[in-house]
């Protein structure tokens, strides 16, 4: 068939479950100018996809393209039922008190409201198509599931998996027996996807991260286009934009979000040439430029070392005390797209931005026009189906990234304090101000400060406890290698390596911080005060800790084990755990510490942009009314942004759910040069990975509002940001605009949308084998393969079981370790596995056969390579020949459970 036509079933799939949720998505965001269509096919995703898992997961229905289609149409009805429900609310509820004012878009159901705002739809309708064809077409040109720059063997059989399961939880393809121990709920909602289009599992992987990019650009216009015209749901009576202005710029959003890379791409192409001396190459130290560039003449525009590419995804460059290289990992979505990993990070990527128009709508929430406490039977100013929704979108977070659900939940919370804050209102200064006055503006401020952080704990508590019942069949059998908080005591980042990472996006964050301090009378002087007064409380609270964990080892209370071992022995005078070779390991170790110290400049400049944004909105809950736009005289001033969200002003707020955003990237951004989270890697590599990440999504949408705003402004240093901004954009765009066409050169064969078609060139045989395999083999039978033991992953072995989804006793051991936060079960199984293939004692081999339930024994090049013919020739008496081609041979037994 077509991969044509597959792509377009697949387009007509995604938009069945934007459809599905659509009467539902316009009553939740409907203070929002586009009533949250751009994010209606994420949430329909993520809705039926829950209920498809856990009706699943509860034997309720099967894993089947009827079970699915139960879960869409209870996401279906559910909103159509909530509509039906207002209208009938409203026809016999007697209003009560003068009428008010609207709020928002006038047509409440979703007929009306798509009829009087077609170009909306149309034009997120064809961002989203557009991004989608292009990316299926850049995946055509890199399409292949390869072992290696990546862990595309791991996501194909997690989705080939869930595709075998008759039920939930999925079976773990790399180790029998047992379930997936992963977030894995993207990969569902692939496969549900998958299966109602009716697209092969190696087709189906490109074109999900075809559609995630698609999503990803969908949800980035929709949260631009609210930002630009936000003051129309937040502030009715305010000034609207042009809708030309408004689409055009919303554009910025998908742009800077998952298109523009990091500033890498541009220092390979400078380098490559020849440009700048060798000593500002060895100064940055980004890895593979830190060396002497070629003469300039001789040099080339285009990076011609192999998988440069790669090199942008490892810009911070970490060393231990004694000069060992560390790997840091500073993904962005840009990158992730191209090197086409279908990762939970990128599973999760769409329903960030789901999230973040959450957060956009919770900030409505809190505004004067609604009443904070107006809603009947509800939470935070949210009625209870909406608390409903708002659990089971950031409880999915954690299933689908972990990471991100305790990220975008602060996110919510915080805009919703902060949108309540801001329309508030307060008790102004006079110039003669009495003291029962003072006594009264502090009685003010503390009772609104009370019952907005009771409103915002009670909300807090709802979510986090929702979000987690929600998903408790997930929780439950949930295992982790995470081993709690360690301090990252040796590695500050590099603020060249932090601006190479962050460039474009740190200079608008940067410029639209100090702008909107400057317009709120910030002094500089305070933003330096305090900047050094909480970097030295983290210092010292950091050092209290030290101390007092030393304090412990030292007494014995803590046993000197894990970190402690090494502290132990400090404090001890003897050698230190593993560096017995090092010499002067002490001495390293100090003189590590010490520049530690010396380099606080990335910390520093996060620390006074946060000061910046707080003193800012601080400034802002004690301001004075601004007058009407007009009566305020002209020039700049007039447009400002700086009203709160229930002022009269242009921006309705919208200024400082940005600075919001620009705060948490910074928060992110900053948490790593402290405190990192302990797993087996036993750096910092993951935790950067995942907070970069999410800084970079929410810089970005933050970055392109910013932009907007700094361009609809007529004065020079609003033209000068935007010019250098413009360049800084341009910049980052090299890496997309050089890195797609290498990757397709890399690749080098013909267009096609197939993942595994390669194999029939590289590796036939077991082609051929595996394909018989997903044509014959139905259900979930357990088949012997070689495994890629003692930890390995990232190797060929494994292939079987990613390819067909059949669990096999071991695949990948390394990442089986990292799932499960230990190597007992696969430590138990290699040797195992080992007497599986070369004991030619039927006995011993039946027992084993027994034990583990195999069905299927794989026999291919590989096993034929690596264990004595006598051991593989004997399975010809224990089980059937079921395929034989000379170099692979599939034996099968029957076994009581097989289907």
């Amino acid at each position: 068939m077509s991969q044509m036509l597959f792509a377009f079933r697949w387009y007509m799939v995604v938009q069945l479950f934007g459809l599905a949720a659509l009467p539902l998505c316009v009553r939740l965001f409907r203070r929002l100018p586009d009533r949250g269509y751009g994010v209606s096919k994420p949430l329909g995703l993520l809705l039926a996809g829950w209920a498809f898992w856990l009706t699943t997961t509860f034997g309720w229905t099967r894993n089947t393209a009827g079970g699915i289609m139960v879960a869409l149409a209870a996401v279906a009805s559910a909103g159509v039922l909530l509509h039906l429900g207002q209208r009938i609310g409203k026809s016999t509820i007697a209003p009560v008190g003068p009428p008010i004012a609207p709020v928002g878009p006038q047509s409440d159901g979703p007929g009306g409201w798509l009829g009087e705002n077609w170009h909306i739809i149309a034009a997120t309708e064809g961002v989203f198509l557009l991004a989608f064809v292009a990316w299926c077409l850049v995946r055509a040109h890199m399409p292949r599931i390869l072992t290696a720059g990546g862990e595309k063997w791991m996501e194909i059989a997690f989705l080939r998996a869930i595709l075998r399961s008759d039920t939930f939880p999925p079976h773990d393809p790399w180790l029998s027996g047992f379930a997936i121990s992963y977030y894995y709920l993207g990969y569902v909602i692939v496969a549900m996807v998958t299966r109602l289009a009716a697209v092969p599992p190696a087709i189906a992987f490109n074109l999900g991260i075809a559609a995630l990019f698609a999503l990803a650009c969908t949800g980035a216009f929709s949260l631009m286009y609210n930002l630009v015209c936000g003051v129309g749901a937040l502030n009715p009576r305010g000034p609207r934009r042009p809708l030309g202005f408004s689409l055009g710029f919303s554009l910025l959003g998908p742009l800077m979000v998952a298109v523009m890379g990091n500033l890498e791409g541009l220092l390979e192409v400078l380098h490559a040439r020849g440009v700048g001396p060798a000593w500002f190459w060895q100064w940055l130290d980004v890895r593979s430029l830190n060396v002497a560039p070629p003469v300039l003449a001789e040099g080339s525009w285009v990076p011609p070392r192999f998988m440069w590419w790669w090199q942008a995804s490892r810009v911070l460059h970490d060393y231990t005390p004694w000069g060992a290289e560390q790997e840091v990992i500073d993904e962005f979505p840009a990158f992730s797209f191209i090197l086409g990993d279908m990762h939970p990070h990128v599973l999760a990527l769409p329903f960030v931005l789901l999230a973040l128009a959450l957060a956009l709508n919770v900030y409505g929430k809190g505004s004067r026009e609604y009443g904070v406490g107006s809603n009947r039977g509800g939470v935070g100013g949210l009625d209870w189906w909406e608390v409903l929704v708002y659990a089971l979108c950031l409880g999915g977070l954690g299933f689908l990234n972990t990471w991100d659900f305790p990220v975008y939940l602060f996110v919510v919370l915080a805009a919703y304090a902060l949108g309540c804050s801001l329309s508030a209102g307060t008790l102004r200064n006079t110039q003669h101000e009495t003291h029962a006055l003072r006594v009264s503006r502090f009685t003010f401020h503390v009772s609104r400060f009370t019952f907005v952080a009771l409103q915002a704990g009670l909300l807090f508590a709802v979510l986090l406890l929702g979000g987690i019942f929600l998903y408790l069949p997930f929780w439950v059998g949930f295992q982790s290698q995470a081993g709690g908080i360690l301090v990252n005591l040796f590695n500050a980042t590099r603020l060249p390596q932090f601006l190479v990472m962050f460039g474009p996006l740190a200079f608008i964050a940067a410029a639209f911080v100090v702008d909107s301090a400057a317009r709120r009378g910030v002094r500089a002087r305070d933003v330096g005060r305090w900047t050094l007064a909480v970097l030295l409380v983290v210092l010292a609270a950091l050092t209290l800790v030290v101390g007092l964990f030393a304090a412990l080892v030292w007494l014995g209370v803590i046993s000197p084990q894990g970190p402690a071992a090494y502290l132990a022995a400090w404090l001890q005078g003897g050698p230190i755990p593993g560096l017995e070779g090092v010499p002067d390991a002490r001495a390293l170790i100090s003189r590590s510490l010490l520049l530690r110290l010396v380099n606080p400049w990335t910390a520093l400049g996060l620390v006074a942009l946060i000061i910046m944004v707080v003193l800012v909105l601080g400034r802002e809950l004690n301001a004075p009314p601004q007058p009407p736009p007009s009566e305020r005289g002209g020039g700049e001033s007039a447009p400002a942004s700086s009203v709160g969200a229930g002022g009269g002003g242009e921006a309705g707020g919208m200024r400082y759910f940005v600075l919001l955003l620009f705060a948490t990237g910074a928060l992110l951004t900053l948490g790593v040069e402290y405190v990192y989270l302990r797993d087996h890697f036993g750096v910092r590599m993951n935790t950067v990975f995942k907070f970069y990440f999410q800084a970079w999504v929410m810089w970005a949408v933050a970055g392109a509002y910013a932009v907007a705003d700094f361009a609809r402004r007529d004065a020079r240093w609003s033209r000068a940001v935007v010019a250098i901004a413009a360049c800084l954009i341009a910049g980052g765009l090299v890496y997309p605009l050089l890195a797609i066409p290498t990757r397709a050169r890399e690749y080098g064969g013909p267009p096609t949308l197939d993942g595994a078609a390669y194999l029939a060139e590289v590796y036939p045989e077991d082609y051929a084998a595996i394909t018989w395999l997903n044509e014959h083999v139905s259900g979930a039978p357990v088949i012997l393969e070689s495994p890629g033991d003692r930890f390995r992953a990232y190797v060929y072995e494994g292939r079987v079981s990613a390819h067909t989804g059949l669990p096999t006793l071991l695949g990948w051991g390394g990442h089986e370790h990292q799932w499960r936060g230990d190597y007992e079960e696969p430590g138990r199984r290699e040797p195992d596995i080992e007497t599986l293939y070369t004991s030619v004692n039927p006995a011993e081999v039946s027992i084993l056969l027994d034990r583990y339930g195999i069905s299927y024994v794989y026999v291919g090049p590989l096993e034929r390579a690596r264990y004595p013919a006598p051991g593989l020739t004997k399975f010809g008496g224990l089980m059937d020949v079921v395929y034989d081609t000379g170099s692979v041979t599939i034996y099968h037994r029957a076994m009581n459970n097989e289907q």
